[in-house]
């Protein structure tokens, strides 16, 4: 029988959670390492982070049969994964978690991942003969097994400190520092539902160009703690990272960052900002808002966005001296075209449009025009 293969992505959320809810208990054990109960499968579904992991399934019409979950994290950092794989009784013996696993790791290349663990249970037989196939490293303790695949050589990942910074620590900030002596310092602010490792190339491109970059992971997003996703407090959490680096920190932001990023403007000026896809400075209401978060991908996108943006006060453009760039997509469904257009010429910005989504921190050929935009 032929199986479509394909990444996942938030909105396979619903199919994700019933294929998890269908395994019996010994799958649950070999999966998990212990026999979960539904809510913890529930729980794991929904707090999967498409911006950072890989997600591969293996489909039979509309039925989820197969999934591979990549969990990507920093370690020492470079960018690892680590991988688990669930297959629904009926479909074993099809070559479907050979093909997960192929998928996954074509995947891991591209994030140019150093290496990939597979924990797993040795009594799991099936995934001791695809490991054994693969040729993989075994390391074993009782019945707990972990195999190592080397993905990438360090000389060609990239490399990401992580800290915590913010109020208290309470934050998760990634930065890339230049080897040499810096032009300048960049902030970088992430949209709702990303985090600060989705920008861990664009760190490390403007790390090449001179400037010690930072990404952080807004409140509730990546590793940092968790919080009313209120205005206030997003726009906390830039102010008190912002307190920890220079006056002349330029800024870019995605999307809501964007508009964090306008908001904190018009009350400091900076050298040079970059907008991706922002929020324009005439913040939409009514059916225009409801069109924003209904393009965005994931019901914590959509939360977060719509208790940010409830009654968010639109931007005094008029009071922005800092010099401001636009980048857009033009396949963006969240922040169409004409919107952009239309910021592009409050501010009378010089606008670049790439052939993309609105996931621009992640899109090919991003890094040029931010760093036309920061002055590079």
């Amino acid at each position: 029988m032929d199986y479509r293969f394909a990444s996942l992505g938030p909105e396979d959320d619903t199919a994700l959670s019933l294929h998890l809810l269908g395994l019996d208990e010994e799958d649950r054990a070999l999966r998990f390492g212990s026999c979960a109960s539904d809510f913890t499968l529930l729980t794991y579904a929904q707090s999967l982070n498409f911006n950072r992991d890989v997600a591969e399934g293996a489909w039979d019409g509309g039925r989820l049969v197969g999934f591979a979950h990549l969990a990507v994290y920093p370690e020492q950092g470079y960018p690892v994964g680590e991988l688990g794989i669930s297959i629904s009784n009926g479909y074993r013996g099809q070559r479907i978690g050979a093909q997960l696993i192929s998928n996954a790791i074509a995947r891991a290349r591209r994030y140019r991942l150093t290496s990939m663990y597979i924990h797993y249970m040795r009594r799991n037989l099936s995934m001791t003969r695809l490991v054994r196939k693969l040729g993989l490293r075994v390391s074993s303790d009782g019945d707990e097994a972990r195999a190592i695949l080397e993905v990438t050589p360090a000389a060609q990942s990239i490399f990401t400190e992580a800290h915590r910074g913010g109020r208290n620590g309470r934050l998760e900030v990634f930065k890339n520092i230049p080897q040499h002596q810096t032009k300048g310092h960049v902030l970088l602010v992430h949209g709702a539902g990303g985090d600060g490792w989705q920008w861990r190339s664009v760190l490390a491109d403007l790390a090449d160009a001179g400037y010690a970059a930072h990404a952080l992971s807004l409140s509730g997003h990546g590793c940092s703690e968790q919080a009313e996703p209120s205005f206030a407090q997003l726009f906390d959490d830039v102010g008190s990272v912002l307190a920890g680096l220079p006056d002349d920190t330029r800024l870019v932001g995605h999307s809501l960052g964007g508009y964090l990023v306008q908001r904190e403007l018009a009350q400091s000026h900076r050298p040079a900002a970059v907008l991706l896809a922002p929020v324009p400075p005439d913040v939409p209401d009514g059916q225009e808002l409801a069109s924003l978060l209904a393009g965005l991908s994931g019901s914590k996108a959509r939360d977060v966005a719509a208790t940010a943006l409830h009654k968010a006060a639109p931007i005094e453009v008029e009071h922005i001296s800092t010099p401001v760039s636009l980048i857009s997509g033009d396949r963006d469904r969240v922040m169409p075209t004409p919107w952009m257009r239309a910021t592009a010429q409050r501010y009378d910005a010089p606008w670049t449009r790439l052939a993309s989504g609105h996931n621009l921190p992640v899109a090919a050929g991003v890094c040029e025009p931010i760093r036309a935009g920061l002055g590079a």
